[in-house]
């Protein structure tokens, strides 16, 4: 099973793009306090709630799988998320 489960801070405004069929891809780096990780979100769809462009700053939980995507010479591993929660002030 693949399901991971992240706390963080959302840090840049998101970038939004879509597929040739239309389907919303929002893609930001999270993060993750702890271990100073910053780890690169994809989701697909349309999300729940406010929209993330004003929510810059703000505490999110993710949830979602790990996903392995090849740049040039590099495997980078990003989080294809399936849920985004957005966390009580």
């Amino acid at each position: 099973m693949n399901r991971v489960f992240l706390a963080g801070t959302l840090r840049a405004q998101p970038e939004i793009t879509y597929t040739p069929k239309g389907e919303k891809v929002v893609a930001f780096p999270l993060l993750v306090e702890e271990g100073g990780l910053r780890i690169d979100v994809v989701h697909v769809g349309e999300l729940d709630g406010d929209g993330l462009s004003r929510q810059v700053g703000k505490e999110i939980m993710v949830s979602g799988m790990l996903a392995q995507t090849k740049q040039q010479s590099q495997h980078i591993i990003k989080v294809r998320a399936q849920k985004i929660f957005w966390m009580e002030d």
